[in-house]
C-alpha cells in the first residue's frame, strides 16, 4: 500500500486535519523537526506494516535527550528507511474513532465509522453509509455508535467537537469517491477533541485490476 505520508499527504489535501509532521533520517534532523513540530512529539518508523506491533511508534517525548534517543533505539532495533516526527496530539483529551472507507464492487466507496483504538476489533461497533457523505449524514453515523454517550462527554469529560469529527469523516470520504483507485482507506485513530479532530495515522490500500 501507499505509505503512511503519501496517504496523509492525500488525506490533507482532501481537508482532513493532521498535526503538524515531518521526514527524518538521521537524530540530528530528528531533533531540529521536533523543535520545528513543537513538543511534546511522536516517533513514527515508516515501512513497518503494523507500526505499534512492532514498537515503531514512541509517543510522549518532551525534550530534545528523549527524541535523539528514541530514534537511536528505533534505528537499531527496526532500521526503518525513515522516521516521522509528529507533534503529539493530548489523546487523553479526545476520544480515537476509526474511519475509513472500503471500495464495494456493487456499491463502490462505502464509509465506515466506530471506535478507534484498541477497540476498534474487540466491540464492532461501526456505522457505514454509501460514499461520498455530506457532513450531517457523517455526524448521524457517529452519534449511532453505541459508543456516542463517549462523544457528549461522558465520565465528566467534555463534549468532543462533534463538527470537526463529521467535517473530517466527510472529507475522507470525498477522497475515496473521487479515487476509485483506491481500495480501502483506513484512519486509526481520527482524535476527535472538543476543540477539533486530527488523524493520527493514516493508511490506502490501491485496488488489485481484478477487484475493478
Amino acid at each position: 500500500g501507499a505509505g503512511y505520508m503519501d496517504a496523509r499527504a492525500l488525506l490533507a489535501a482532501g481537508g482532513v486535519p493532521f498535526e503538524p509532521a515531518r521526514v527524518v533520517s538521521t537524530a540530528a534532523g530528528a531533533v531540529s523537526a521536533a523543535a520545528g513540530v513543537g513538543y511534546p512529539v511522536v516517533l513514527k518508523a515508516l515501512g513497518t506494516l503494523h507500526k505499534s506491533d512492532a514498537g515503531g511508534v514512541v509517543l510522549g517525548l518532551r525534550d530534545e535527550e528523549a527524541v535523539a534517543a528514541a530514534f537511536a533505539d528505533l534505528s537499531e532495533r527496526l532500521a526503518p528507511p525513515a522516521v516521522v516526527i509528529e507533534r503529539m496530539a493530548p489523546l487523553d483529551q479526545g476520544v480515537e474513532l476509526l474511519v475509513g472507507t472500503r471500495w464495494d464492487a456493487r456499491f463502490g466507496p462505502v464509509a465506515l465509522v466506530g471506535l478507534g483504538g484498541v477497540f476498534t476489533e474487540v466491540l464492532r461497533d461501526v456505522a457505514v453509509a454509501l460514499a461520498p457523505v455530506e457532513e450531517p449524514v457523517a455526524r448521524e453515523l457517529l452519534l449511532s455508535l453505541r459508543a456516542a454517550p463517549l462523544l457528549g462527554g461522558a465520565r465528566g469529560r467534555p463534549p468532543v467537537d462533534l463538527d470537526a469529527a463529521a467535517s473530517a469523516v466527510a472529507a475522507l470520504s470525498r477522497v475515496a469517491a473521487a479515487h476509485p483507485e483506491i481500495a480501502e482507506i483506513e484512519m486509526n485513530p481520527l482524535l476527535a477533541l472538543p476543540d477539533g479532530a486530527v488523524g493520527l495515522d493514516a493508511r490506502i490500500v490501491p485496488r488489485v485490476a481484478d477487484q475493478a
